[in-house]
């Protein structure tokens, strides 16, 4: 595996592409790439997905507030890109039903939101989801009892998409690139660029494990590198950059409270804000506030925290928003536009080709846009690297499945598609002490490619225990990230391979076993198992800073404190 692999074997190649950045953009990129054949090679400093690709909304949506805008060319891209992931990742990507109360609106209000979804259903005309419906008051009340009945006149449902982990959406582009031949590099920083006169030949990198340094040769660069762009191009090019505006947005997870995902309006700014049902929590967000610090530094604050729980409680007056058990913070990293509010900020993506802007041959970059239009940013992308190349080759990442969804059966819509898999991995996992549930849940984060895990089960049976009674997880799944993705460190696994960093203690009763089995497979020295520990520590830490900075009450803190040591949460019926 080439994380465990000296940067040499890569010195004297030279690559049609070398993408920087292993977010959603990039992996995008860098699997675009290697399926027109184009000899790719991807740097990470971190870990793949390891920014905002990991604190988004996870949603894969349209955007209807961009409907306001009058921004229907993103709205129809987007719902266009959603009809995709749908069909090429249906095991990562789930419809969701959205719900619009109406609180005391006026008909002029409550007209222009009709005509606004009708505008919706029509910009998404090839669409495999339901068209928008009204609720009635009693109706709305019946299905989201925890709604504040005073004023309430009804709502709007619609239907949208959630991916539950971008992490592992991330992860599949990364291991379909690598499939395709992509040289892939995770915790490998870009310090420099190869040189000559205004000709970029490449990058100079350095292994953050190792301290190994090597130049790659690359024909052209792409620098994906989202909130880090403009300081990377400083530090490459020796300019300074202001192409991102950077704004920050935070969520957090509080016990149930809808059954659908609710959108809502902040009565401070009437910002747009949800509340959604997600890992058998209700997660809350997002903020969006300017953001002028390092990238590395961003958290939730108390203030952020605040303003949400402010937000939401008069909406939900009944819930429980005394209990914060985490939260996440990252930034997006737009196209810079001085003069207008955060939220006005457009979401489109923009290319800059600094052969045409700086007269520097060789490099580009990819500023802006959303996770739910990645594949097409990165086909837009690949196209210009094509045509600087002198390369004429379509993309195909519409109709290529990842690598989770590839079925030997033929399947129509993504509901049949899951009961397919389902029925595949059931019958795979026959003999072997694997519930039926914990398929469901290995399904959900790796589709078909579970079928890598049970083989593992099938040669070492003593592999199918579950990492920890608490969770569904097994200890094949550590077996198969550290030796087939790119794991590691105890927190890519926890954090990024699997969900089990956003449980509701936040994966610490699975932290012993996962360090025993990766210190045995990596063969860690009692040092680095006690650094690999740390940094556990130190994402946690960071997700819960906010509550030495949060208005709380006494009886408030008594409950934060109970909280993590409390039940699993429970979940409303319908």
């Amino acid at each position: 595996m080439n994380i465990a692999s000296p940067l040499k074997q890569i010195e004297d190649e030279l690559f049609d592409v070398i993408v920087i950045g292993g977010g959603i953009v990039g992996a995008g990129i860098a699997r675009d790439a290697a399926l027109r054949g184009l000899k790719v090679a991807l740097f990470e400093k971190d870990d793949f997905a390891a920014g905002t690709s990991s604190t988004s909304t996870r949603l894969i949506h349209g955007g209807l507030r961009y409907l306001e805008m009058f921004d229907f060319g993103l709205v129809r891209q987007d719902l266009g890109e959603r009809e995709i992931l749908l069909r090429i990742a249906p095991h990562l990507v789930n419809p969701l039903r959205f719900v619009i109360p109406m609180w005391s609106r006026s008909l002029f209000y409550r007209l222009k939101l009709k005509i606004g979804m009708i505008l919706y259903d029509l910009l998404s005309y090839d669409k495999t989801l339901p068209n928008h419906s009204f609720w009635s008051r009693e109706e709305t009340l019946k299905r989201e009892p925890l709604l504040n009945p005073d004023g309430l006149q009804g709502a709007l449902s619609y239907f949208d998409a959630q991916v539950p982990s971008t992490e592992r959406l991330v992860m599949e582009n990364i291991l379909d690139a690598r499939d395709h031949g992509a040289s892939i590099w995770n915790h490998t920083r870009v310090i420099d660029v190869v040189r000559e006169g205004n000709d970029i030949k490449g990058v100079k990198v350095v292994h953050e494990r190792n301290g190994e340094a090597r130049e790659v040769r690359g024909r052209l660069i792409i620098n994906a590198a989202g909130p880090w762009l403009d300081s990377l191009v400083g530090t490459l090019l020796h300019k300074p950059s202001r192409r991102v505006r950077m704004t920050k947005g935070i969520h957090f997870t509080s016990p149930p409270a809808s059954n659908h995902a609710l959108v809502l309006f902040a009565r401070k700014d009437e910002r747009l804000f949800f509340v959604i049902p997600w890992q058998g929590y209700a997660w809350v967000g997002t903020t969006d506030t300017d953001y002028d610090d390092s990238p590395d530094l961003v958290r939730a604050n108390g203030e952020d925290v605040d303003y949400l729980r402010d937000s939401v409680e008069s909406f939900l007056p009944n819930a429980d928003w005394q209990q914060v058990y985490y939260t996440t913070a990252g930034l997006r990293a737009l196209v810079r536009k001085e003069g207008v509010s955060e939220s006005e900020v457009s979401r489109k993506h923009a290319l800059v080709d600094y052969a045409s802007t700086d007269g520097i041959n060789g490099i580009m970059a990819v500023v802006g846009g959303k996770i739910t239009a990645y594949r097409d940013i990165a086909e837009d992308t690949v196209n210009l690297a094509c045509a600087k190349l002198g390369l004429k080759i379509p993309s195909q990442t519409a109709s290529v499945p990842l690598p989770g969804a590839r079925l030997d059966v033929k399947t129509r819509g993504h509901d049949e598609s899951l009961r397919a898999m389902r029925d595949l991995l059931y019958k795979d996992s026959e003999g072997l002490d694997i519930s039926h549930e914990q398929i469901d849940h290995l399904m959900s984060l790796y589709g078909m490619s579970a079928q890598h895990i049970l083989s593992l089960v099938r040669q070492q049976p003593e592999l199918g225990r579950r990492i920890h009674p608490n969770y569904p997880d097994i200890v094949a799944q550590i077996y198969y990230a550290v030796a087939h993705e790119y794991c590691a460190d105890v927190d890519d696994f926890l954090m990024r391979r699997t969900m089990l960093g956003f449980t509701q203690d936040q994966g610490a009763a699975a932290l012993a076993p996962i360090l025993d089995v990766m210190d045995m497979l990596c063969e860690w020295s009692d040092e680095e198992r006690l650094i690999q520990e740390q940094r556990y520590e130190k994402e946690i830490a960071k997700s819960q800073a906010f509550r030495q900075e949060l208005k709380i009450t006494p009886n408030e803190a008594a409950n934060e404190a109970r909280s993590v040591a409390s039940s699993e949460p429970h979940v409303l019926d319908d």
